[in-house]
């Protein structure tokens, strides 16, 4: 495997501004979650509901920064002579933003409260709100154990990789 060379190596400044912005929003959002700043306006939920934003905003910033300081254009893999940190931040960053998508619709699915859902045939509210948390509590099942998934891939990946350095 060739060494990753910086001083040969092209960035995406476009798609490096994109995720240094959308990290600094995740910050944002995840310092409102946690109460240390105001929040933009009102909260339908609680408040670490911005929390979880946050993660998955910072999440997508950090993805999208490797991606860019890689050069890796559109959905393609990571080069195989990427640095074992930038590949171990990529699955650590897709990992804590499927946390943050779980726990929301975790929430959704299984928080105190009504919750509103509209669909193209008309249902009564109770059924409608029934049938909408059992989708949402069957995405956040599956969404877990993709996560999960993910998560071991991205341990064993860390764990072997950083290890050899």
């Amino acid at each position: 495997m060739a060494e990753f060379s910086p001083v040969s190596h092209t960035h995406d400044r476009a798609l490096l501004a994109i995720g240094a912005v959308c990290a600094g929003a995740g910050v944002y959002f995840l310092l409102a979650g946690f109460a240390l700043v105001p929040p933009p306006g009102k909260i339908n939920g609680p408040q670490w509901l911005g929390a979880c934003i946050g993660l998955v905003f910072l999440a997508g910033g950090v993805m999208a920064l490797v991606r860019g300081w890689l050069n890796v254009p559109g959905s393609d893999d990571l080069p195989a002579d990427a640095p074992p940190l930038l590949v171990a931040a990529q699955w650590t960053a897709v990992t804590g933003a499927m946390i943050g998508l779980c726990c929301a619709s975790a929430w959704v699915a299984f928080g105190s409260g009504k919750r509103h859902f509209e669909f193209p045939i008309p249902l009564p509210p109770a059924w409608a709100e029934a049938l909408g948390r059992t989708m949402f509590a069957f995405g956040t099942v599956v969404g877990s154990l993709l996560m999960l998934w993910v998560a071991g891939y991205a341990a064993k990946y860390i764990f072997t990789h950083l290890r050899k350095r």
